[in-house]
């Protein structure tokens, strides 16, 4: 399995690679559930360079993300869907570029999905109620993808020319939602990027000496009694709930926040289940007590909200005076995509 993307990405279009692959997809392989078996390999536990690191993991990200379209099939009858009313090309500068303007039906009982930066969207004429539906012999398999920067129209690239619907004569078209891709999208330009800065992807495959007795930590600044007398007095019950392994990760992160000898990067990990998110939300709660500043970043909207809720279960659990204290947390985000209104406390 080879993946190329010419001067990292072309006219603009972040992940243009992995958009491409996408789109090479026929419909015979979206639902083919083999599609990449035997080409996803065993990581290795050591890699020789980064650029080894970072190509492991492309087959990886492209099965999975395959993976999730042909699980989308499997619930097309239930897929959000929206009328197209016209279509307005933008010119192809690139001819395997399709971009287009396209303006949907306002949103009311029976549309009720507007189309958002890094969706895959399949174009048909009716609304699918199976995976044949997108790939008849009149209608071949038809997607897009949903590019950011459309104003109050959708910016679309597609996989072929749009030579139906929009109106005037040209037949009903509609937009099915298939899966977002934007996390994928980001992955993939992080691990095919040639100019990124890989200083602390190399400062964590490197591996040091005693890494299994603290790793890299200051061996002048890893000391609890060190760290701060307040939030010594405070440990016993704020530990509690965490068993040696999670317990000895905070104390690493307190003690490297106050290091000033070095600068210092430490991995928490563990297969699923093992408290990774729990980990960190102590230790941002720790952090926040030593009134040390926090930026905390995850991989999706959902790992955004875990810690965040549990963050301010801790710190209500603490607070002495009602929710007087919480204007030092601040929660980054787009609130319509993390769907934050269902979030009570969240919203308070």
């Amino acid at each position: 399995m080879e993946h190329q993307e010419t001067s990292v990405e072309k006219e603009g279009v972040a992940g243009r690679g992995l958009i491409d692959l996408v789109f090479s997809w026929s419909m015979e392989d979206v639902l083919n559930r083999n599609l990449y078996k035997n080409q996803v390999t065993k990581i290795p536990d050591t890699f020789s360079t980064v650029t080894s690191y970072m190509k492991t993991f492309i087959p990886l990200l492209v099965e999975e993300t395959h993976a999730d379209l042909l699980s989308s099939m499997e619930t097309l009858p239930q897929a959000p869907t929206c009328e197209i009313l016209a279509v307005k090309p933008k010119g192809h500068k690139n001819a395997k570029d399709f971009f287009y303007f396209i303006t949907i039906r306002g949103s009311g009982e029976a549309e009720n999905y507007e189309p958002q930066p890094g969706d895959l969207i399949a174009l048909t004429d009716i609304r699918p109620k199976c995976s044949d539906h997108l790939n008849s012999p009149r209608d071949s398999y038809l997607i897009a993808y949903v590019i950011p920067g459309g104003d109050d129209r959708v910016f679309i690239r597609s996989s072929k020319p749009i030579s139906r619907g929009g109106g005037e004569g040209g037949g009903k078209l509609f937009a099915v939602y298939l899966i977002n891709m934007t996390t994928n999208v980001r992955i993939w330009k992080a691990l095919i990027s040639e100019k990124a800065n890989t200083n602390i992807i190399k400062n964590v495959l490197q591996v040091q000496p005693n890494s299994s007795q603290g790793g890299n930590s200051c061996s002048i600044c890893f000391s609890k009694e060190k760290c701060s007398p307040a939030l010594s007095i405070k440990w016993p019950s704020m530990c509690s709930d965490l068993n040696d392994s999670q317990e000895a990760a905070v104390w690493n992160c307190i003690s490297l926040s106050k290091c000033t000898h070095q600068n210092t990067i430490k991995l928490i990990w563990g297969p699923p289940g093992t408290g990774k998110t729990k980990t960190v939300s102590m230790s941002l709660f720790a952090l926040l007590k030593l009134k040390c500043r926090t930026l905390t970043c995850a991989p999706t909207n959902v790992a955004v909200l875990e810690v965040t809720a549990r963050l301010l279960g801790l710190i209500n659990q603490s607070l002495d005076y009602g929710k007087y204290g919480l204007g030092d947390i601040i929660l980054f985000g787009n609130g319509e995509r993390m769907k934050i209104d269902n979030f009570d406390d969240l919203v308070e």
